[in-house]
C-alpha cells in the first residue's frame, strides 16, 4: 500500500453535514465551495494545492452567507453555482440571487498581499429564470444543476445542432407564492457575460450601477493570465473591488421548460438523457426532475422553433411522501435497453428505476398519446416498444394510424347457465293450461335461465305476467312487515318529540310569568345569578335605567394619597364626586 498522510479538511469540508457545500477534485487540485469555521461565517471558494488560494476574508461583495450547489471543470476554469444574498439589491430589501462564479485553475493569487493568498480571477454573475412579461416573475432561489452535456433545449433533426449546456432547478423563496421551474443555459452564454461590463458603486451610499468601458482594465480581467502575479496594481485593485457582472446569464428560450406550483412539493433534483432520437426523426432533451415528496417528473420540449411547450410524460411516486428526492443520475446505455436506468437517491436509500414504461401502453392510440421520445408503436408485433422506428407523433399524441381496432380489449368469458341461479316460480297452473317443464324451470330456448318480470301489488304480493298473485316458497314475505315497524317508529319518535316539546314550553312560560310578577329576572330560586352578575346595578331593580337625567350622582370620600411633608402640608382633602351607575 502506498504512503496515507492525514489532511486538515478546513476549507475543504464543512463542519456540519447538512451544510450546502461542493468540492471538485481536477488538474491534481481540490475546488471547493464551503465555510471554514463551525458557526458558518466564514464562506470561501478554496483552491487545494501546493499553495492555499482563497476568495477574500469575510467580504460580502465577494461572498454573502452562500449555499453552494455544484461545481464543474470547464476549459480553464472552474464554475461554482450557488445562491447568496444579493448585496446589490440591498437598498430595495433583502433577496436571495442565484449566481455562476468563476475562478481561473492556474491562478497563483494576489501578488501585492501575498500573505492574503486571494484569487485574483473570481467573478460572479446572476443567473436569470423568470417568466417573461412587463414585470417578470422570478425563481431566485437554485437548488440543483444537471452535468454539463451536449444538448439542445428544442426538438431539432440535425443530430449536430448542439451545444455545452446545463440544466437548473429554481425555487421561489418560502415565504412568497410556492412554484419551482426548470431552466436551461448555455457555456457560451456564461462565458459571453463574464466578458461583459462589471456592476460597481463608488462608495456605500451610492447605487450600483454599470462601470464604463474606459474604466474597465486592459486585458479584460475575464482572460486566465498565464502568471496573475504579473497583473498590475490598477488591474489588482479594480479586480478586487469589481466581483460582480453587470448583465444576468439568460435562460435559454428567454422563459423557463418546465413550471411546477403547489403548495405541497417543490423540485430538488435533475437529470438530463442528453438528444435521445425519436422515432419522428427528432432529437430531445428529456428531463427527469425529483421532488421533497418523493416524485419524479419526466418532460420534454415538444415546441417548434424557439417555442417552448412542455409535455409531461410520466409523474410517479417513487419514493415515500415524506423522503424528498436528495440527487439523480441517468444511467443510458443506448446500445442495452434493459441498462437504462434512472439512479434516484434520498438520504435513507438508492432506487432505480426504467427511463421507461412503453410496455404498459396497450394500443397504439396509448402508446403515441404518451408522447415519449422512447417509446413507438410496432404494427407489426402489435406492441408500444423502445425503438427508433415505428408510429409516433410527440406534437400531437394523435396519428392517423392508430384506428379504433388497434385497441386491446380484453374478452370477457362467456356466460352459461351453470353459475345462475334462479329461484323456481311457485305459481299455481291450471289444468287446462299446464306450462311446459323448461318454462317452469324459467329456461328460455337457448338453456340460460331467465328471470320473469314480475309487478308488485298493493298488498305486497307479486304478481306474474300471466295476473297470478302468490308468494315464493323460498322467498318469504318480509318486506312489509319491515316497512311497518319503519312507520310506526318514526311515528312514535314525532309525539314523542311533540309531547316533550310540550311539558319544556310550559314549564318556561311559567317561570316567565311569575318573573314578571314579582318584577325580577327570574323568581327567587333563579335569580340568584342574575343579581351577582348585577352587583354593580344601582337600587334594587335589576333592570338598568335608560334615562340619564332623572338620575342625580352621590358624593362619596376618596381619600387622596398625600404624603406629610411641609411643601404639601396645606393640601386640602376634598371629595371626589362620582356617579356609581353603571350603564351597558
Amino acid at each position: 500500500m502506498g504512503r496515507q498522510e492525514e489532511e486538515s479538511g478546513i476549507g475543504v469540508c464543512p463542519f456540519d453535514p447538512n451544510h450546502n457545500s461542493t468540492a471538485l477534485y481536477t488538474d491534481g487540485k481540490i475546488f471547493s465551495g464551503t465555510v471554514a469555521d463551525a458557526d458558518s461565517r466564514n464562506p470561501l471558494i478554496l483552491r487545494k494545492s501546493d499553495k492555499l488560494i482563497r476568495t477574500q476574508l469575510r467580504d460580502s461583495m465577494f461572498l454573502n452567507e452562500p449555499n453552494f450547489v455544484s461545481s464543474y471543470d470547464k476549459d480553464d476554469k472552474v464554475l461554482f453555482f450557488f445562491r447568496e444574498t444579493a448585496v446589490e439589491n440591498i437598498n430595495c430589501g433583502k433577496a436571495v440571487f442565484s449566481r455562476v462564479g468563476r475562478v481561473c485553475k492556474e491562478d497563483e493569487g494576489d501578488a501585492i498581499r501575498p500573505r492574503q493568498n486571494t484569487f485574483t480571477s473570481f467573478f460572479k454573475a446572476r443567473l436569470n429564470c423568470s417568466i417573461p412579461g412587463e414585470f417578470p416573475f422570478y425563481f431566485d432561489e437554485i437548488q440543483a444543476t444537471s452535468l454539463f452535456g451536449q444538448g439542445n433545449y428544442k426538438p431539432t433533426k440535425d443530430s449536430g445542432d448542439r451545444s455545452d449546456m446545463i440544466y437548473g432547478v429554481f425555487n421561489t423563496p418560502d415565504n412568497s407564492i410556492q412554484g419551482s421551474a426548470v431552466c436551461a443555459f448555455r457555456y457560451s452564454d456564461i462565458a459571453d457575460v463574464f466578458r461583459g461590463r462589471f456592476k460597481g458603486q463608488d462608495s456605500i451610499r451610492h447605487n450600483w450601477l454599470p462601470v464604463r468601458w474606459d474604466l474597465t482594465p486592459t486585458p479584460h480581467p475575464e482572460q486566465c493570465e498565464t502568471r496573475s502575479q504579473d497583473l498590475s496594481y490598477d488591474s489588482l485593485m479594480f479586480i478586487k473591488t469589481h466581483p460582480l457582472m453587470d448583465e444576468a446569464v439568460p435562460a435559454l428560450g428567454h422563459m423557463p421548460m418546465l413550471v411546477h406550483t403547489s403548495f405541497k412539493s417543490k423540485f430538488t433534483a435533475i437529470a438530463i438523457d442528453w438528444q435521445v432520437r425519436a422515432a419522428d426523426g427528432h432529437y430531445y432533451d428529456v428531463i427527469f426532475v425529483g421532488t421533497d415528496d418523493g416524485r419524479i417528473i419526466k418532460s420534454i420540449n415538444k415546441g417548434k422553433g424557439a417555442q417552448i411547450e412542455s409535455v409531461v410524460i410520466e409523474d410517479i411516486q417513487v419514493l415515500d411522501e415524506d423522503e424528498p428526492v436528495v440527487n439523480l443520475k441517468v444511467l443510458s446505455n443506448r446500445a442495452d435497453d434493459t441498462r437504462q436506468k434512472l439512479v434516484v437517491i434520498s438520504k435513507r436509500r438508492i432506487v432505480s428505476v426504467p427511463l421507461h414504461r412503453c410496455a404498459k401502453a396497450l394500443s397504439c392510440s396509448k402508446c403515441v398519446a404518451l408522447q415519449d421520445p422512447y417509446c413507438a408503436y410496432n404494427k407489426d408485433m402489435k406492441e408500444c416498444i423502445s425503438a427508433e422506428l415505428g408510429i409516433q407523433n410527440i406534437a400531437d399524441g394523435k396519428h392517423e394510424s392508430c384506428g379504433p381496432d388497434d385497441v386491446v380489449v380484453k374478452e370477457e368469458p362467456a356466460v352459461t347457465s351453470s353459475p345462475v341461479q334462479t329461484p323456481t316460480c311457485a305459481c299455481p297452473a291450471t289444468k287446462d293450461q299446464e306450462p311446459p317443464k323448461d318454462k317452469l324451470q324459467g329456461k328460455d330456448e337457448s338453456g340460460v335461465k331467465e328471470n320473469p318480470p314480475t309487478k308488485v301489488t298493493n298488498d305486497g304480493d307479486k304478481t306474474d305476467p300471466e295476473g297470478n298473485t302468490g308468494a315464493s316458497s323460498q322467498s318469504p314475505k318480509t318486506g312489509g312487515t319491515q316497512v311497518e315497524i319503519l312507520v310506526i317508529a318514526v311515528v312514535v319518535s314525532i309525539i314523542l318529540s311533540l309531547v316533550s316539546g310540550f311539558i319544556i314550553g310550559f314549564k318556561f312560560q311559567s317561570c316567565r310569568n311569575s318573573r314578571d310578577r314579582d318584577s325580577v329576572f327570574y323568581d327567587s330560586k333563579c335569580s340568584t345569578l342574575q343579581r351577582g352578575r348585577n352587583r354593580l346595578s344601582s337600587g334594587d331593580n335589576p333592570y338598568f335605567h335608560t334615562d340619564h337625567t332623572s338620575l342625580t350622582p352621590k358624593q362619596m370620600n376618596y381619600v387622596v394619597n398625600v404624603k406629610n411633608s411641609k411643601t404639601n402640608s396645606g393640601t386640602e382633602t376634598k371629595p371626589v364626586t362620582k356617579s356609581n351607575k353603571v350603564y351597558l
